[in-house]
């Protein structure tokens, strides 16, 4: 099992490399859709995507604190869900101010983080009753923060497509 120290320290180094690489784009770049692995989406929609599994990893480390079945729970349960799921905050930020969605993006990353660094050991190795892949607290939160890569590396999955984005505006 990840540890809370490795987890943080995973996702603090990814959101920095993500981070940088937005950081290089301008408005009109960063909004631009159809520029993100071959399909619709926009650095942005990326940034508005990251920050949905973050947020929804928050709701399930809170709703565990609780005793309450996280709401991610009842959205899951098959690729075509996760898929779904996805489409859906796609649609949702759609919209959405680039501003906005990058805040959002910064805002939900440092609440996460704060969030495994403030719970306890104990907490983290809780048993995880609500998802049969997932044995513990940690495990859970590390497959909802991470992709077929491993735990904890959903924002390195992405990193390829956004790395790629950014060189083709630069050259």
């Amino acid at each position: 099992m990840t540890s809370r120290d490795e987890a943080v320290g995973l996702l603090e180094q990814q959101h920095r490399a993500v981070a940088e690489l937005l950081g290089e784009l301008d408005a009109d770049a960063f909004a631009r859709r159809g520029t993100m692995g071959g399909g619709e989406w926009s650095a942005k929609d990326l940034a508005a995507h990251l920050g949905s599994w973050e947020g929804f990893s928050l709701q399930a480390i809170e709703a565990f604190g609780r005793g309450e079945r996280p709401a991610i729970e009842d959205a899951l349960g098959s690729k075509r869900a996760t898929d779904l799921v996805n489409e859906r905050e796609e649609q949702r930020f759609l919209d959405a101010d680039p501003d906005d969605v990058l805040a959002r993006f910064e805002d939900l990353h440092r609440r996460v983080v704060g969030e495994i660094r403030g719970m306890g050991d104990g907490v983290w190795a809780a048993a995880y009753p609500y998802d049969p892949d997932d044995e513990t607290l940690g495990e859970r939160i590390g497959s909802l923060l991470g992709s077929d890569v491993g735990a904890f590396l959903h924002a390195s999955a992405h990193l390829p497509d956004l790395r790629a984005y950014v060189d083709s505006i630069n050259r």
